[in-house]
């Protein structure tokens, strides 16, 4: 191809040569600055054709991917060793990094080594063999590259790999906690788990594998009083000592505020009130707490069925942020931040609830047919209750007559309250599917409306989770109105303080590459929290190795190269394009 198109180009230079100086090539200066033309347009478009030649120039030394991720550097790891392997191989670059040195959460091989082979040279990969994408990688591809392993041995080790409890609890409620641990062969059958705050142990428990490689176990104990506020909480392994350290302890947040976020009130007992406490545990995130009068004046929690005393009940109401009365709903109304109100229906029959105009609800009816609904057992007209509000649900008797308004909220000087005017719900939740997605999504979506303050959220970004892996970056997620924009945060850590900027993708995703330790943060736009990154790691757990050693089964094909990378080139169309304009000079022209 080259041959074929440097002779169109010096065809065509030698054309627009002889065009431009045509009158004058009797002249001896005049042929020349001709002749530097021919070379200067020559040169100029085979730069901007660039037909690009074949690079057969091979680098002597290999290309070596070597593993930086957490798992080269756990118990047994051979980080150092497959450093000083690699040098001794050829030009080495490093894969499975949260960035530049620092030894990531995740061994994905695929991106770098699709890399390294495009560039022409032999590749050679240095890891333990335990690779998280191995199963992405093609055959062909892998077969390239020449593969070296330095595996880690499997020594006794039980590592708590999953932490499962509430973000937030009230005071006096009763903290739970499901954690799992796996163990390697030659571990013991048990293993001692404590939970502990900054000054006590809180919770205890013991691990039984028995023949299994995993466990599970449930913690359950009563917040010691006087415990609010913020807590971090560390769940350790206790005993003897076994391979890995770090795998041993597990960092949580626990946020423990002086009354419930949400309070529920069961007047009058029954299947919905149920349907409702449960359903409320389930997508809410704030502190529950429920209260059911199983007899006139006796009060009972629903969580535990413990007596209170009916002024507990009242004060809890009136400190709750949402308060949800199902029942007699008279003396609740005043009370609370924002209120449900759930009173009992006054027309009965078979009602079919659908979707009333736009409302927080909406979503709870998107796409539902009314008959795949469950019929309600009653209903309580809301006429007269929501003049200046929104309506959500309309309901019709047996399918026919006009639709009447059953549940609806509004916004006045005592804050926000929805009203439900349907009885039998419950029946949503137990038949399942569409239905019980309806009940649910209808549910969180009247406490998130409920909980959000009217002046909004100033806060234009959070943390995804409260407690992030070692070697994984921190993600914020975008809260606040309108598209996403960088904002600048300053966080205070382990290191000093450190400030950087957040810069969110189209998914209103940011994340910082942060090491281990707890952070406060503060936001240029408002706002301040905090999160760790805990000293655990999945890496930190030995997993099957992927990989297999093996030499590079085909030499890397040569790849073209550009002739834009020959700065001779440019030299040339530049001194052809100088001499030319001297050479006019010296000839009078311009």
């Amino acid at each position: 191809m080259l041959p074929s198109v440097l002779a169109v180009v010096v065809v065509v230079a030698v054309a627009v040569a002889w065009w431009s100086w045509r009158g004058r090539l009797d002249q001896y200066l005049a042929r020349w600055a001709a002749f530097a033309r021919v070379v200067a347009l020559a040169a100029l478009f085979i730069l901007l054709l660039d037909p690009g030649i074949a690079n057969h120039r091979r680098d002597r030394r290999p290309l070596v991917l070597l593993d930086n991720s957490i798992s080269m550097h756990a118990a047994g790891g051979h980080a150092a060793e497959a450093a000083r392997v690699a040098a001794s191989i050829g030009d080495t670059t490093s894969f499975g990094e949260l960035t530049r040195g620092e030894p990531g959460g995740r061994s994905n091989l695929l991106d770098a080594l699709t890399g390294a082979l495009a560039g022409g040279r032999a590749v050679t990969v240095v890891s333990d063999g335990e690779i998280a994408d191995a199963s992405a990688i093609p055959a062909d591809l892998l077969a390239q590259a020449t593969v070296r392993l330095l595996p880690r041995p499997k020594s006794a080790d039980v590592a708590l790999i999953e932490v499962q409890a509430p973000q937030r609890l009230a005071a006096g409620d009763t903290l739970t906690m499901d954690v799992v641990a796996q163990r390697t062969p030659g571990a013991p059958d048990t293993a001692s788990v404590v939970v502990r705050d900054s000054t006590s142990v809180l919770l205890r428990g013991v691990l039984n594998f028995g023949a299994s490689s995993r466990a599970r176990v449930h913690l359950a104990g009563p917040l010691r009083h006087g415990l609010q506020g913020e807590q971090w909480l560390r769940v350790e392994r206790v005993g003897a000592a076994d391979a890995e350290p770090d795998d041993d302890v597990r960092w949580w947040r626990l946020i423990i505020t002086a009354t419930p976020g949400v309070v529920v009130i069961a007047e009058n007992p029954d299947w919905d009130s149920r349907a409702l406490y449960r359903t409320l545990q389930d997508v809410v995130e704030v502190p529950i707490r429920g209260y059911a009068q199983l007899q006139r004046g006796q009060w009972r929690r629903m969580d535990d069925l413990r007596p209170v005393a009916a002024a507990e009940v009242v004060a809890a109401a009136k400190r709750a942020d949402v308060l949800a009365v199902r029942g007699d709903v008279t003396s609740w109304r005043g009370l609370g931040k924002a209120r449900l109100l759930w009173p009992g229906a006054n027309q009965t029959g078979d009602w079919y609830v659908s979707a009333g105009g736009v409302s927080p609800i909406n979503g709870a009816f998107a796409g539902v047919e009314p008959d795949s609904l469950p019929p309600a057992a009653g209903v309580r007209p809301l006429d007269g209750e929501l003049s200046h509000g929104w309506i959500g649900a309309t309901a019709r008797r047996s399918r026919r007559g006009a639709p009447v308004p059953v549940i609806g909220g509004g916004e006045d000087r005592a804050g926000r309250t929805i009203t439900i005017g349907v009885d039998g719900l419950y029946r949503w939740a137990l038949r399942g599917g569409v239905a019980d997605q309806a009940w649910r999504t209808m549910i969180a979506s009247a406490a998130a409306w409920l909980l959000a303050a009217p002046e909004g959220d100033s806060m234009r970004a959070r943390p995804v989770a409260p407690v992030t892996q070692r070697g994984r970056a921190v993600h914020f997620g975008w809260t606040g109105s309108g598209a996403p924009v960088p904002v600048a945060i300053q966080l205070r850590g382990p290191r000093g303080e450190r400030h950087d900027t957040l810069r969110f993708d189209g998914a209103g995703d940011a994340s910082l590459a942060l090491g281990v330790g707890r952070y406060r943060y503060a936001l240029d736009a408002g706002g301040t929290g905090s999160f760790a990154v805990e000293p655990y790691s999945d890496e930190l757990v030995p997993t099957a190795v992927t990989l297999t050693e093996h030499t590079g089964a085909a030499a890397p094909a040569a790849r073209r190269r550009s002739l834009r990378e020959l700065l001779w080139l440019f030299g040339i169309a530049i001194a052809g394009f100088g001499s030319e304009w001297l050479l006019r000079r010296r000839l009078g022209l311009r």
